[in-house]
């Protein structure tokens, strides 16, 4: 391997375990996020029975109510599912055949003898290029998602804000 070739591949590996490490804090803020957002609703309702009674709610209210109220939690939730195992497919595959040993799939080595076989016959500088393209792919799903979360969020509650306000001040 040169030397250009070794570096190469280490600034692919750095690149690999950035992209790893924001992947992996997509997934914790979108659970830290969408856990303080069920404790801004507390908030929230509390500020609601303070407010005067409207009488009774239709089902359309209700559906709707839920669906501004549980959509952000879903969609947190949503960020959470794509994983590296699910992570798109790259739109062309790579012209040098690859050993994928950066991530196993147990199906694809079925022992030792085989991975090792494998990871002998990688090149570093594709292997790590590869993976670093599929996290990367995963990382900008990641990211689309959380973002849609948070402005989904947002909108509810100018929405519960909306809803109080017009309580508030018209009672209706």
């Amino acid at each position: 391997m040169t030397e250009q070739t070794a570096e190469s591949t280490d600034l692919l590996r750095q690149s690999l375990t950035e992209a790893q490490a924001t992947v992996r804090s997509y997934d914790t803020k979108a659970q830290i996020v969408g856990v303080g957002y069920m404790f801004a609703l507390n908030v929230v309702f509390a500020f609601d029975r303070a407010l005067p009674d409207t009488g009774p709610i239709n089902h359309l209210d209700l559906v709707l109510a839920w669906l501004v109220v549980m959509s952000p939690i879903l969609l947190f939730g949503y960020v959470l599912y794509p994983s590296r195992h699910s992570a798109p497919r790259l739109t062309t595959e790579p012209p040098k055949a690859l050993q994928r040993v950066l991530y196993i799939d147990p199906d694809d080595h079925p022992d030792v003898e085989h991975m090792i076989a494998a990871a002998r016959d990688a090149d570093p500088e594709q292997e790590t290029a590869y993976e670093l393209l599929k996290v990367s792919k995963l990382r900008e799903i990641k990211r689309e998602r959380f973002l849609r979360a948070l402005f989904a969020s947002g909108i509810c509650f100018f929405l519960l804000f909306f809803s109080q306000a017009t309580r508030a001040f018209f009672g209706v």
